[in-house]
């Protein structure tokens, strides 16, 4: 019986951590923001900005989580906005790339 809720433990941990994004960053760092804005091409950016960083997510089957861990991270590393480039995989592994953009 011990042994039978170890393994459900398991499988359950298991699923619980396939499910995670993972948000990775390389770039400059500034004091953190609130507010991200979010843009599908760079022609849509109306203000004048840098690129400070690009970000990129893996995710399994939340289009909607993946975007917030990439406006999460962006706020963390003081971007005001960012800008998706490229989705690319298959359904079962997908990464989304995104510059993190600091306006001037």
């Amino acid at each position: 019986m011990k042994n039978l809720k170890l393994r459900s433990l398991i499988i359950l941990l298991t699923f619980f951590f396939s499910s995670c994004v993972t948000t990775s960053y390389l770039g400059d760092n500034y004091p953190a923001t609130e507010k991200i804005d979010v843009f599908y091409d760079a022609k849509d950016v109306k203000k004048d900005y840098k690129v400070i960083g690009h970000l990129i997510t893996d995710y399994t089957s939340d289009s909607i989580e993946a975007k917030d861990a990439l406006s999460t991270k962006a706020k963390k590393v003081g971007a005001d906005g960012i800008i998706i480039l490229q989705v690319a995989g298959n359904g079962e592994h997908v990464s989304i790339r995104a510059d993190a953009i600091k306006y001037n």
